[in-house]
Formats: C-alpha cells, structure tokens, sequence
C-alpha cells in the first residue's frame, strides 16, 4: 500500500511539473476575476476575442469604500470605461492585478497565441512604471527607460535589452474572466 502512496505521489509530482507554464510570471502575486453578467458589455470581453484590441484595467476603490474596475482601450477614441462592483459574488472576488492594483494589467488577444495577459509595468525599470500606448497602438512603451514592448509577444521590440513583459495566465470560461499566476 505504501509503494502505491509514493508512486501516485511520484508521478502527481511528475505531471504538475509537466504543466506548468515557465512563461507566467510569479514575480507579483495576480488574481483577478471579472464577471460576465454585471458587465456583458464591458471591453474587457472584446479585447479578449478581438484580435489586436488591447485594453488596460485597472482597480481603485473609491466613493465611499466602492470598488471600481476601470478599462481603456487602445483604440485611441473609446472613453474609459467605469465598472463599478457590487453585486455580491465580485464583491467576494480578489483584486490583486499584479505589481499594483492601480497601474494594473494590460489584456488582449494576439494573432498567434490567442488571449494574453501581462502586467503594465516595466519589467526592467525599478520604480513600478505604468507604460503607455505607443504610437501603432499595438506596442506599450515605458516613459522611464523608452523600451517598447510588442504586445503580440511580450518581447521588446526597441530601447535595449532586457527582460520581456510580465505574463499571466488568462481565461473566460462564459461566466467570468479570470488573470493569474
């Protein structure tokens, strides 16, 4: 019985190992769910299927204790949207977008790999530095060190070397979206 434990724990060792995604960024701690029936018209749902629409969101708790789920496009026209929660299954929900809460996380979906999730500070700058659209709207740049980073791969694309953009697991699965590490 005991050499039938150790070789089930073996091998549950063996396939978590197996699994994981060496991609996805631990350095920050990131749980963030975004529920689908609150917010059905929400941007974060389009930048999530539309390939090439990128969107930042980002938390403030405000007004009196609300929370405030905030979304921009990258399209340049679209106003910020505001989403408010309070229904109480979001209320229960954690909001840690990674580095901080409130420089936040930049979703979208790329050409090749699908839904992507990366945190919107610079990797390689150490003050936490909230990056910006670049001029092509596909890129982020950082207003520190001037790298700019592609969005379809995370990768710098100019203003030396370094390390690429922070990645987090992303998923929605109809009812709610999910980011984490």
């Amino acid at each position: 019985m005991l050499r039938i434990l150790t070789l089930l724990l073996v091998m549950l060792m063996g396939a978590t190992s197996c699994t994981e995604d060496s991609s996805i960024s631990r350095r920050y701690p990131c749980r963030f769910y975004f529920y689908h029936d609150p917010h059905p018209t929400s941007l974060v749902f389009s930048a999530y299927k539309a390939v090439g629409m990128y969107v930042y969101v980002y938390t403030k708790v405000e007004n009196g204790g609300r929370r405030h789920v905030y979304v921009q496009s990258n399209d340049s026209k679209t106003p910020l949207e505001d989403n408010v929660i309070a229904t109480d299954v979001e209320l229960q929900a954690p909001y840690m977008l990674g580095a901080n809460s409130q420089i936040g996380l930049i979703l979208g979906c790329t050409n090749f790999s699908g839904p992507c999730a990366y945190d919107r500070i610079c990797p390689n700058c150490p003050m936490l530095q909230a990056m910006g659209w670049a001029a092509n709207r596909q890129h982020v740049q950082c207003p520190k060190c001037s790298r700019v980073y592609d969005l379809e791969s995370g990768s710098i694309v100019s203003g030396g070397e370094g390390e690429p953009l922070l990645r987090y697991n992303i998923n929605f699965d109809g009812v709610r979206l999910q980011v984490w590490n």
